[in-house]
């Protein structure tokens, strides 16, 4: 039988410990659905959780933003550990049947079974299960980062840390055969068991994302600096930051740390009810990778998961502006993953995206904005609209022209530097010298008939005085009679 494995150190919870409930045996492989499993030898209970305050993550992680584009929906999460209660009320119509394996001191290592709806001791499952694919509540007090996925929950009687390396690889192969798209392993060795580098390398063939948490030892005691299934090929391994940013001490370190998600006091679901308790560490920070996860698998189905993880990597928040091994590529970022717009990430069926070629070049991978060339500068008029524009700029101007020269005219007939011209051909009423009302015969056939200018000076009106004296005339009074 090959040694046990052992999860992540955990600090104290805010929570009160039970005395176990009384349970059936397990039953063995082949066994109907439903069978119980045996007590519990511990199991945790929550308290209720303060009212009127989202949950910290929804802000901290743009979970609001990231659900406008996803939510989860048609992907399931496999969750490792001990076991996921179903009947917590954030976690209803969540939770898949499952699988349950108990370790046993015979050659197969292990029974198979299906776990009770209610079953998790320890709850530490449930509180992963929880920061992964809760529903959104009122107020959302409390929430996943992927609150419409579903959760495969694969349970270690008494906790993961009794479970061998051949137990623990069978686990993931149920996962795998269940068809779980992201597979989360909040658990950590510092032996590479064969067996577990086996599967998690058939799981990775079978294009699940595996999350694997880093340990909390601090990097103290861990040989060769490397913790597993974390520092497998093709694993996310999740480091923990704390609220503000920066990397927790206990947080194991190394340049095989992919990614980083918070892990201080987080409020998560409690087994046993409908309460919650305080969770800290790596176990809790690789949910939020899960979930992440799990919202870029809904919105682009056709991507791989090495597709899937480099959307993860290359749109993470760098803690300190680079990467490090404390924090791998930086704190996850669902929105960003969702709208990364890096180069193609092999979209296919399912992604938004054609054969990544077009007409402006490669086109940007799934959830990118294609950008085109820059268009070069175009005339503001055509060559129609050129030709009407100076017509109608020189009428225009015609116009004013012509407006602005009737004055000056009118000034340089009554001066008589313009020639009066008289209504009819050959006669002018105004000779080339004497005062208004002076009118003799013009010289046949001299000076232009047109412009007619002597109507704007009045010229062509009589004087007053000889208005007077015809009116008063004889031939005048003669006619009135």
């Amino acid at each position: 039988m090959t040694p046990p494995l052992r999860r992540p150190a955990r600090p104290a919870v805010l929570t009160a410990l039970a005395s176990a409930a009384f349970l059936a045996q397990l039953a063995v492989p082949g066994a109907a659905p439903g069978a119980a499993a045996e007590d519990c030898r511990r199991e945790v209970t929550g308290e209720d959780l303060p009212a009127g305050r989202p949950h910290p993550l929804i802000d901290r992680l743009g979970l609001r933003q990231a659900w406008d584009l996803a939510t989860g929906e048609g992907v399931t999460v496999a969750v490792i550990d001990s076991g996921v209660d179903a009947t917590h009320p954030d976690l209803a119509g969540a939770v898949l049947d499952g699988s349950q394996y108990t370790v046993v001191r015979t050659e197969d290592e292990y029974r198979r079974s299906t776990p009770a709806p209610d079953r998790d001791c320890l709850g530490h499952g449930t509180a992963v299960a929880g920061l992964v694919a809760a529903r959104r509540s009122e107020g959302d007090r409390m929430a996943g980062v992927a609150p419409a996925a579903r959760i495969y929950p694969v349970r270690v009687a008494d906790g993961v840390e009794q479970a061998t390396a051949n137990t623990l690889a069978t686990m993931i192969d149920d996962a795998v055969d269940a068809g779980a798209g992201v597979i989360n392993l909040s658990l950590a060795t510092p032996t590479d068991y064969p067996p577990v580098r086996e599967a998690v390398e058939r799981a990775v063939a079978a294009d699940a994302v595996v999350v694997a948490a880093t340990g909390n030892e601090g990097n103290e005691g861990v040989s060769g600096g490397r913790m597993y299934p974390a520092a497998y090929p093709g694993v996310l391994a999740v480091a923990a930051v704390g609220d503000d940013g920066q990397p927790l001490d206990t947080s194991n370190a190394g340049e095989w740390v992919d990614l980083a998600g918070y892990g201080e006091a987080l409020a998560v679901p409690a087994p046993g009810g409908s309460g919650y308790r305080t969770e800290s560490g790596t176990s809790f920070a690789a949910a939020q990778v899960s979930g992440a996860a799990a919202l870029v698998r809904s919105r682009f189905p056709g991507l791989s998961a090495a597709e899937v993880t480099e959307r993860l990597t290359a749109s993470a928040a760098p803690v300190g502006g680079i990467r490090n091994d404390r924090t791998g590529a930086g704190i996850v970022d669902p929105f960003g993953a969702l709208t990364h717009l890096g180069g193609d990430d092999g979209g296919g069926p399912g992604s938004g995206e054609g054969d990544g070629t077009g007409a402006d070049g490669p086109a940007a991978g799934p959830g990118a904005i294609p950008v085109r060339a820059v268009p070069g500068p175009e005339p503001l008029l055509g060559p129609t609209e050129a030709t009407a524009v100076a017509w109608s700029g020189g009428l225009l101007l015609a116009v004013v022209l012509g407006l602005l020269a009737a004055p000056a005219v009118r000034r340089a007939v009554r001066n008589g530097r313009l020639p009066a011209t008289a209504p009819g051909p050959g006669t002018s009423r105004r000779p080339d010298t004497g005062g208004p009302g002076s009118h003799r015969p013009a010289t046949p056939g001299t000076g232009p008939p047109f412009p007619r200018t002597d109507w704007l000076d009045g010229s062509d009106v009589p004087p007053p005085s000889a208005a007077r004296s015809a009116r008063t005339s004889p031939t005048h009074r003669n006619r009135t009679r």
